[in-house]
């Protein structure tokens, strides 16, 4: 018989796409027209989806303090309770740095750089893999 990976067995074994709802229906998800809402500040909104079943969203309060590790989780498990999704900035770490400094990414656009600082010759592509080794 061979192997199930090879070629040969995978042609003699092919299945159209729209046959995987019969063959695995949990794992398959058909095409269908993109779902949009528009969800106001501090209301909740039902959202249908193709199968019928409803997501109730609901936008982050004005006093919502997305700062507070605490109290987000707790306004997390209380949405989740509550059989809501919550939407919006959920959690910002006060104490994180800028992603520019973690990554010492310079100030100007890559395309405004010279070639020279774009790519500094193998002495310098050395040294700097000698932090690797």
């Amino acid at each position: 018989m061979g192997s199930t990976k090879s070629y040969a067995y995978t042609r003699e074994h092919f299945r159209e796409a729209v046959e995987a709802a019969f063959v695995a229906p949990k794992d398959f998800v058909r095409p269908a027209d993109e779902i949009t809402a528009d969800i106001g500040s501090d209301d909740v909104h039902d959202v249908r989806m193709h199968d019928g079943s409803v997501i109730r969203f609901r936008q982050v309060e004005g006093d919502y303090d997305a700062t507070d590790r605490d109290a987000v989780y707790g306004y997390l498990r209380e949405r989740q309770n509550a059989g809501e999704v919550p939407t919006g900035l959920l959690y910002v770490d006060p104490e994180s740095r800028d992603l520019h400094d973690v990554l010492g990414t310079v100030d100007r656009p890559l395309w405004n750089l010279p070639f020279e600082e774009l790519c500094p010759g193998s002495e310098a592509l050395d040294a700097l893999m000698e932090n690797y080794r």
